[in-house]
């Protein structure tokens, strides 16, 4: 019987928020799969055992605390060790969570690895943590597809936890018990480069933001929201939307800071240039799409919940916004308050955005994690993975 899998496994459940039930899915491909001598999370590598190319094993999982972990607990406000790591103000913000090395973490709670600290606010004198797992709150439902089955020799590399990865990262972006998340401080939309836009963007930039498999990971996800012959809007659109080749829509309006780069956009059928940090509205009637997307750049924009607020008002009932990034960006124009993030909780930020918006329902966030990079990659040298791709939805309502 073959021993080696690829397989893709996936994490379904959701959280609470202020303004409502919020959705995730979490996926992490998993190449070569030794089903003996790996580890795998629950019970799942026995199933995989009987299961073929094409089958799903499906079946809920507890996200296991690390040892030493596994409590909500107070601790003095002086077990803070090194506030100056703190980001933003240099203050802890509630919700968001620390590395456990910025603690004196009483003995009972000191664990072998690095684990992420939830903050939870401070009276009198006492720091709220919470260590254990980020889906420790969570019913988690894990599906596991088979790729490939195939038999190998293994024994060259060292045993995987494909639970420990596949675990690290979800959960960050949820609201602890449906409180909302600190995310902002003052300066937050400070950038490296606060001059004009439109200077920093006049040069045109021809290139792909993310790899050739990354963005077929983003043309899947943009797949699900956009309806055929539908009028679609590109939101910060550039010289690729992103879109397969071989999607059906009626037509695609993009808007962005540089007039080449759309023009080497074969997919755009429209182009405007305008520049959405100059606080202008959108130069779209009311009703005006079906859908829209925006790939790798909600993270440069210094006013987001006000733009969002546009794209709702120029979509059409029901149509969906789905908003893409990964992990990186251009330095000199990114804000603070993304670069302090991990990308989970960049996921719940950008849920907050759709949220505070007031005009979206239902929102959803998506991770895709671990496929490898095209061998024709320029990095692949430096990483076999491809470009992780994040992405959050939401439904227009009027």
């Amino acid at each position: 019987m073959a021993t080696l899998r690829d397989v893709t496994l996936t994490l379904e459940w959701e959280s609470a928020a202020p303004a409502g039930v919020v959705r995730h899915r979490d996926s992490l491909f998993a190449g070569g799969v030794d089903l003996l001598r790996d580890t795998l999370p629950g019970t799942v590598a026995d199933s995989l055992m009987a299961a073929g190319p094409g089958q799903t094993v499906t079946l809920p999982i507890a996200a296991s605390d690390p040892p030493g972990a596994g409590a909500v607990f107070d601790m003095p406000v002086s077990g803070l060790q090194h506030p100056q790591a703190v980001g933003g103000e240099g203050v802890l913000r509630y919700g968001l969570y620390y590395p456990s090395t910025l603690f004196a973490l009483p003995p009972a709670h000191q664990t072998p690895r690095t684990v992420p600290v939830r903050y939870l606010g401070t009276e009198s004198g006492m720091m709220r943590l919470d260590i254990r797992h980020p889906l420790s709150d969570y019913a988690v439902t894990l599906s596991a597809t088979v790729l490939r089955a195939f038999d190998g020799q293994s024994d060259d590399r060292p045993a995987t936890d494909w639970a420990y990865r596949l675990l690290a990262g979800p959960g960050l972006q949820a609201c602890w018990r449906g409180t909302e998340t600190v995310y902002l401080f003052d300066g937050a939309y400070g950038r490296p480069d606060d001059s004009a836009d439109q200077d920093f963007y006049e040069q045109a930039r021809i290139t792909a933001h993310i790899d050739q498999r990354a963005q077929r990971t983003v043309g899947d996800y943009y797949a699900g929201i956009i309806p055929p012959d539908g009028c679609i809007f590109d939101l910060m659109s550039s010289a690729h939307s992103n879109l397969h080749p071989e999607q059906r829509f009626g037509s695609l309006t993009g808007l962005g800071m540089n007039a080449a780069e759309m023009t080497a956009n074969a997919g755009l059928t429209d182009s405007v240039v305008a520049d959405l940090n100059a606080g202008a509205p959108l130069p779209f009637a009311d009703d005006s799409f079906d859908a829209a997307i925006c790939t790798v750049s909600i993270d440069y924009l210094t006013d987001p919940v006000r733009v969002m607020r546009e794209v709702g008002r120029v979509l059409r009932p029901g149509a969906g916004f789905a908003v893409t990034f990964s992990n990186r960006w251009f330095p000199p124009k990114v804000t603070r308050l993304w670069t302090e993030l991990t990308s989970f909780e960049q996921l719940g930020l950008v849920t907050q955005y759709f949220q505070h918006a007031g005009c979206f329902d239902t929102p959803a966030t998506a991770s895709f994690r671990g496929l490898p990079r095209p061998p024709d990659d320029p990095y692949i040298g430096h990483t076999d993975e491809s470009d992780p791709v994040f992405g959050v939805v939401g439904y227009a309502r009027h």
